[in-house]
């Protein structure tokens, strides 16, 4: 065999090993490059192993209905929602469900019930575990199944007694977050 056709056959070889490469893993960039900055999602603050061991299993639920003349108050550990009067057209149940002991995450319901006048939540962190927590940066969210990230509310912290003060327009999956 020819030198010339020797060294076309190995090129070619090359050539077809390079292909498969680039089918194989792709041509695009790598999404981790570092001239392209992640966004990490906050994560939901956790409680500390005593306090979650205080929470008493079968009482992880509570509800009661709200008049819509008068509002009311729901409470339930280390939530506190707060209905004035005219949030809602009509008398509704409210409920607050914290369904991990583990985590500071609560379902506010009737799931999907939008208010006409905002609902005022106060959620405490006092028994959060907050090592590698910046305390500056914790508040509360509602978690957008839509986009499957956390959106944050404008939002009160009381760093002395570790509570966190918002309004809702509307009830869905709420918890204390932090980045």
């Amino acid at each position: 065999m020819s030198r010339s056709k020797s060294s076309s056959l190995v090129l070619g070889g090359v050539t077809l090993f390079l292909a498969a490469v680039l089918l194989f893993t792709g041509c695009s960039r790598t999404p981790l490059t570092a001239d392209e900055p992640t966004v990490d999602q906050p994560q939901v603050l956790t409680r500390s192993a005593a306090f979650a061991a205080s929470l008493v299993p079968g009482q992880l639920y509570t509800e009661a209905v709200v008049s819509s003349a008068d509002g009311g108050r729901l409470v339930l550990y280390d939530v506190l929602l707060e209905v004035p009067p005219g949030a809602v057209a009509n008398d509704t149940l409210f409920s607050i469900n914290i369904p991990d002991v583990n985590s500071f995450y609560n379902e506010f319901g009737t799931s999907g019930l939008v208010f006409d006048v905002p609902v005022k939540v106060t959620m405490s962190y006092r028994g959060a575990d907050l090592s590698n927590i910046n305390e500056s940066t914790i508040r509360i969210g509602y978690y957008d199944e839509a986009t499957g990230e956390w959106d944050d509310l404008v939002c009160e912290v009381d760093f002395v007694n570790k509570l966190v003060t918002a309004e809702l327009s509307h009830f869905s999956a709420y918890g204390l977050i932090s980045d």
